[in-house]
C-alpha cells in the first residue's frame, strides 16, 4: 500500500513539472516526461484511448492501459498549470535568468541520459547522424520563427490546441513558445489566471483543452508506432528537437555582432548565479530520473 501511494505520489510530483514546463517558453513538457523516465508510458496510455475502451469492462482495463497512471499524471499537470500560472509569470518576469537556467541544467543532463538510454547506438552511423542533424535544424527554425499578431477566435484557440499538443508528444518542442509564434501565449495565460472568476476564460481554456486532446490523441498513435518499429531512430530525433531548442532556453541579448558563444559567455559573465542553477537543473534531473514508477 504505501509502494502504490509512493509510486502515485512521484506520478503526480512528475505530472507537476510537466505542467510547469509548459508554462515556461523554451522549455517542454515532453522534455520532462523524457528525462524522467514517463515517455513510453505516457504515448501508451494515450493511444489507448479509443471509442472501444468503454466495451467489456472498463475497470479490469483501467490497470493494463495505464489510465490509472494517465489520471495522475494529468492531475499533476493540471494541478500545476491552474496553481502556478501566477507564480511563474512572477518568477519570469523577476527571476528570469535564474529560472530558465535551472531548466537548462535539466535539459543539459537529459541529453547525456537519453543518449545512454538507447542500447549500442551509433551516431557515427551515416544515416542516424543525418537524422540528428535535421532534427536539430527543424528545432532551431522552430524556435527562430517570427511571432505574428492573429485574430483570436475559438476555432482559432482550437487550433492552437492541436498544435500545442506535439509539445507534450515531442520533446525538445516548447508548448509555451509554440504559443508565442502563434501570437496566443499571454491571451491564454491570463486567462488561466482569471479561470475561476470569469466564463469566458472558462470557455477559451475548454476550447483550448478540446484541442489539445485531439491532438494529443492523434499525434500519441504516430509516436507510439515509431517508437515499437524505430525506438532508436526516434530517440535521435528526440534528442536533436532538444538539443535544437537549447539557444532559446536562456534569455541571451541577441547582438548580431558577436557569435552565439560570445553572447553566451557575455551572459553568464552578467548572471554569474545562472551558473549555480544550472548545476541545480543537473542535479534535479539526476534525482528525478532515479525514482522508479510502477505502471
Amino acid at each position: 500500500m504505501i509502494s502504490k501511494l509512493g509510486s502515485s505520489m512521484t506520478i503526480f510530483f512528475k505530472g507537476m513539472l510537466m505542467g510547469i514546463a509548459d508554462l515556461v517558453p523554451g522549455i517542454s513538457g515532453g522534455t520532462i516526461a523524457l528525462i524522467t523516465g514517463i515517455y513510453e508510458d505516457l504515448i501508451e496510455a494515450v493511444s489507448n484511448i479509443n471509442l472501444n475502451m468503454f466495451e467489456g469492462s472498463l475497470a479490469i482495463h483501467f490497470k493494463k492501459k495505464k489510465f490509472d497512471f494517465l489520471l495522475i499524471l494529468i492531475c499533476g499537470i493540471l494541478f500545476s498549470i491552474i496553481s502556478f500560472s501566477k507564480f511563474l509569470n512572477y518568477l519570469l518576469v523577476n527571476f528570469n535568468s535564474e529560472l530558465r537556467s535551472f531548466f537548462l541544467g535539466m535539459v543539459l543532463f537529459s541529453v547525456i541520459l537519453l543518449y545512454r538510454s538507447i542500447e549500442k547506438i551509433r551516431l557515427i552511423n551515416a544515416a542516424n547522424l543525418i537524422l540528428l542533424i535535421l532534427s536539430i535544424i527543424i528545432s532551431f527554425l522552430i524556435f527562430n520563427s517570427p511571432s505574428f499578431d492573429p485574430t483570436i477566435t475559438n476555432l482559432y484557440i482550437f487550433l492552437c490546441g492541436i498544435i500545442c499538443s506535439l509539445a507534450m508528444i515531442l520533446p525538445g518542442i516548447s508548448g509555451a513558445y509554440i504559443l508565442i509564434i502563434l501570437g496566443t501565449y499571454e491571451f491564454l495565460i491570463n486567462k488561466i489566471s482569471d479561470f475561476s472568476t470569469d466564463i469566458g476564460s472558462i470557455t477559451s481554456i475548454a476550447v483550448f483543452g478540446l484541442g489539445f486532446s485531439l491532438g494529443i490523441i492523434i499525434f500519441s498513435r504516430v509516436i507510439k508506432y515509431l517508437l515499437k518499429s524505430f525506438k532508436k531512430q526516434t530517440f535521435i530525433i528526440l534528442i536533436g528537437l532538444i538539443i535544437g531548442s537549447l539557444p532559446k532556453i536562456l534569455p541571451l541579448q541577441t547582438n548580431n555582432n558577436l557569435s552565439f558563444i560570445e553572447n553566451s559567455t557575455e551572459f553568464f559573465i552578467n548572471n554569474p548565479l545562472s551558473i549555480f542553477f544550472i548545476l541545480i537543473g543537473t542535479l534535479g534531473v539526476s534525482v528525478f530520473s532515479g525514482f522508479k514508477i510502477k505502471t
